[in-house]
């Protein structure tokens, strides 16, 4: 497979997109990746970060590791690891931590995005990460803090949500 990242028609951080096609292209940089390391800040809020070492191909030669953060900014997650038949909710979970550290070492073998909500799955083997973007309540006051991000290896970052959009910034 062929990955093309952050082309001159990506959206800017200033021009939000619903492009749910132009958003597959560039998480297909997420395929093959490994978790090198996983960040859970204190507070139990639900919010952690992995270190990520993704292919990063060159065109004078072989592909070289790009290590990047994928961080999950909001508490609307969870992790399925079904060779302990548990899961792992987001906010409040006693052993978040220790429950991510699974994660290191496992490889991404897919990624999918599904309408309408844009609801992300990233599968590591038999363990899977659900990202859910949902939109703020319809009385909330206004958040676009993203629900999570990801770095590419050209060094842009991908903002998901909240909701259906995306935006990249430099």
């Amino acid at each position: 497979m062929t990955t093309h990242t952050d082309r001159s028609t990506a959206p800017s951080a200033a021009a939000p997109s619903t492009d749910l096609g132009e958003l597959r292209r560039q998480l297909a940089v997420l395929h093959g990746g490994k978790v090198t390391s996983v960040h859970v800040p204190g507070g139990g809020a639900g919010l952690f970060a992995l270190l990520l070492g993704l292919p990063d191909p060159r065109p004078d030669g072989p592909a070289e590791l790009a290590h990047r953060w994928l961080t999950v900014a909001r508490s609307g997650w969870t992790l399925d690891r079904p060779t302990t038949a548990r899961t792992t909710p987001g906010p409040g979970a006693r052993h978040l931590a220790d429950d991510l550290r699974a994660l290191i070492g496992r490889e991404i073998t897919a990624v999918r995005i599904t309408e309408p909500d844009w609801d992300t799955l990233i599968e590591f083997g038999d363990h899977h990460l659900r990202i859910h973007p949902a939109a703020p309540a319809p009385h909330a006051p206004p958040d676009d803090t993203p629900a999570w991000a990801l770095r590419l290896p050209s060094r842009h970052l991908l903002l998901i949500g909240p909701g259906p959009r995306w935006r990249t910034r430099h």
